[in-house]
């Protein structure tokens, strides 16, 4: 164990401690993430228990890496620091297989209903057809007043997760723009399987495609239609891996551009094809698969369709159209795109 809270004042490292700030998890302090790029707010949490650390954006990292960024020191610095910290081992605790089906009910944040004006209006200017999403996705909503067990989820899509047909949990998407959580997720204890040993989307459909394209969440999703598969983020867990194994034999990543995201594409790509898998990294030069106008999506589809990319297992020499909310594909439509093995 270490006396966290010491060496970070010592060596003048802000930090929050839980109940100061939403990212801080009982048990554990926060630092801002030295791995991270964009805007610091205390994404790295530090387990005084173990030294472990771990970022919601990032991943996992060393502690003696984190000090050796932060303080700009050698590593053999940042062991003699942590070893100063010591304060005795870690309790030894017998280890409990955590079940995956949960004991709590399921229950989506109360009162909800069906989408408002203000919830299609977003969807809307996100050039989404917000009827055809709610027949699709099975999307709900809530008002300005909505808790699940203490937590405010007010003015949100709900974003249903289904796995082998059952609703498992959910996401919800802020529609105000002032949240500074853009997406909530469900519990964890209310979870009927963790939504991080699941993927998402149209599950009975994919086998119908030879190849399909993974992305991180889910309005890419929606954007690219049935051959898309969202991780749910960029941070993938080996449950994950193994189900998409299950789904096809050639796949195409296409996550942010930044540079966290594609380290991350780069390690799921190693991992499928560690499985024997044939795997494509695709590159937009801007933004993510959720962000383009739908013709573009639709283009983006059918570029990769003429690749050998996307032809359902029964047309392997004709190339299917997509029906979208918009319609079909836009002529003029252009997006660039940039590919790697």
């Amino acid at each position: 164990m270490y006396d966290m809270e010491r060496l970070l004042k010592d060596h003048s490292i802000p930090f929050a401690s839980p109940g100061e700030h939403h990212h801080v998890t009982s048990g554990w302090v926060n630092i801002h993430c030295p791995f991270c790029v964009g805007t610091p707010n205390y994404h790295l949490g530090v387990s005084p228990e173990h030294g472990g650390c771990h970022c919601w954006r990032c991943g996992s990292h060393r502690l003696e890496s984190a000090l050796v960024k932060i303080l700009n020191i050698p590593p053999r610095e940042a062991k003699r620091i942590l070893r100063s910290y010591e304060t005795g081992a870690a309790p030894v605790r017998k280890r409990v297989k955590t079940p995956q089906v949960s004991i709590h009910p399921f229950k989506f944040p109360k009162p909800y209903g069906t989408m408002s004006a203000a919830h299609k209006e977003y969807l809307a200017k996100r050039d989404f057809d917000p009827d055809f999403l709610e027949r699709e996705w099975s999307l709900i909503a809530t008002g300005p007043i909505s808790f699940l067990d203490g937590i405010p989820y007010n003015h949100r899509i709900i974003i249903p997760i289904i796995w082998d047909s059952e609703i498992v949990s959910f996401q919800a998407r802020d529609i105000t723009g002032k949240s500074d959580r853009k997406y909530l997720a469900c519990p964890m204890k209310r979870e009927v399987i963790h939504h991080k040993n699941i993927i998402y989307g149209k599950q009975e459909l994919w086998n119908d495609y030879s190849a399909v394209v993974i992305v991180e969440g889910v309005t890419d999703v929606w954007r690219l239609g049935p051959r898309a598969i969202a991780t749910l983020g960029i941070e993938f867990k080996t449950e994950q891996v193994l189900k998409l194994a299950k789904v096809s034999d050639r796949f195409f990543i296409i996550f942010d551009k930044d540079l966290q995201a594609q380290a991350q594409a780069k390690k799921l790509s190693a991992r499928l094809k560690a499985l024997g898998k044939e795997v494509y990294i695709e590159t937009l030069e801007k933004g993510d698969p959720g962000d383009l106008k739908q013709s573009d999506a639709d283009q983006l589809i059918k570029d990769l369709t003429m690749k050998g990319g996307f032809h359902t297992r029964h047309e392997k020499n004709q190339t299917p159209e997509r029906k979208t909310s918009a319609g079909r594909y836009k002529n003029g439509a252009k997006n660039r795109i940039h590919s790697s093995k």
